[in-house]
């Protein structure tokens, strides 16, 4: 498996939070007596521990294969691992979701497609079905996965509470913009994250400039 180098690297802090199910699925297959490791030994949990983190960061391939299969059962996928195609899915559908936010503008699939032609320009007629086909798929996949994680809000007491804080804002407009940006999630430290931003924006200068002078003369 080749390694691709992001622009930004990442830290083990910054990993996707698995759930039981995917973390059950690891451990089935680091004690399966097919996997065999040096490290894996009952008496040395700390070898196993950084053992499996080297072979992750180095990308071994059957290791690989099982972190992939906990990412199949939380219906996510790697970064690196992403086809030129859905990656320009990702970036054009977020686009079009701000314009429609903003502007009303619908989130066409039609205009999706065009795009991709542009793009790829298929030089034969084959090619070109094969990227409408493709294209449309994968418009659906993304399109849907942006939309059921902004309709989730609605169902959070902690997200409702924040609604009504704020009567005279659009803040279902906001927080749903906020997801699909990948800036927020629909958590309690992401919401509150939020209103902290919402506060220092209604904040007057003014105040914010006479607190930071007494903090700063107390300081000295």
């Amino acid at each position: 498996m080749s390694k691709k180098k992001n622009i930004i690297d990442c830290s083990l802090l910054d990993m996707h939070k698995y759930s039981k199910d995917a973390f059950q699925y690891l451990y089935d297959k680091l004690t399966d007596k097919g996997f065999k490791r040096a490290y894996v030994a009952k008496d040395r949990p700390i070898n196993a521990v950084t053992g499996i983190l080297w072979d992750i960061t180095q990308e071994d391939d059957e290791v690989t294969k099982i972190i992939e299969g906990m990412d199949k059962i939380d219906n996510i996928k790697a970064e690196s691992s992403k086809s030129r195609l859905e990656k320009i899915a990702n970036t054009w559908i977020k686009k079009a979701y701000r314009e429609y936010f903003v502007n009303g503008y619908k989130i066409s699939r039609s205009l999706f497609v065009k795009f991709t032609k542009n793009i790829f320009e298929p030089k034969s007629e084959e090619n070109r079905k094969q990227l409408e086909a493709a294209s449309k798929k994968l418009f659906d996949k993304t399109y849907n996965t942006y939309r059921n994680r902004q309709h989730r809000i609605t169902n959070s007491d902690k997200f409702n509470e924040l609604v009504a804080r704020y009567p005279k804002l659009n803040i279902d407009k906001a927080y749903r913009y906020a997801i699909v940006s990948g800036k927020f999630n629909l958590n309690a430290d992401d919401i509150e994250e939020f209103e902290y931003i919402l506060k220092f924006a209604l904040s007057k200068k003014e105040d914010s400039n006479k607190k930071n002078q007494y903090y700063m003369l107390k300081k000295v």
